[in-house]
């Protein structure tokens, strides 16, 4: 009523099997060493990116105190800071981080009103081991006279 279906003989026998379980497990070594590979190396490459992104934060926050500094000193709400570029010491989250600033500045004459026009500028830089991360920041302002 159904029809029957025997493989030859010669597939059946166990001597015509021998070492393709070796085979399969020479595939699955190889394939799970290079999963484990790859695995590592995506870490290792994600962990320097976050450890970059930090730095980059960081030097980004040097970079904000410099431009507060500059335009705090120019107009007239003081800053303590007379050296730049001024090294953090003793500050959280801001160690091995520097800013230097700069201020330049130039008299406009429009029609019959003369303004001040200034260009701050700051840039921010951490330093951990061979990293290195510079951010900067400009800010324009100006003022009647």
């Amino acid at each position: 009523m159904y029809p029957r279906y025997f493989p030859p003989n010669n597939m059946v026998k166990p001597i015509n099997q021998r070492g393709s379980m070796l085979v399969i497990a020479l595939f699955v070594i190889i394939v799970l060493g290079l999963l484990g590979l790859t695995m590592t190396r995506l870490l290792s490459s994600s962990s320097e990116t976050i450890i970059h992104e930090v730095l980059g934060q960081r030097a980004l926050n040097a970079a904000r105190a410099g431009i507060n500094c500059a335009v705090a000193k120019q107009l007239g709400s003081g800053c303590d800071v007379i050296v730049s570029p001024f090294i953090f010491v003793g500050v959280p989250g801001l160690e091995n981080c520097s800013f230097t600033y700069e201020i330049t500045s130039s008299d406009i004459q429009d029609g019959s009103k003369e303004f001040t026009y200034w260009t701050f500028s700051s840039e921010g830089q951490c330093t951990v081991g061979n990293t290195n991360v510079t951010r900067n920041i400009y800010v324009d302002a100006m003022q009647a006279k």
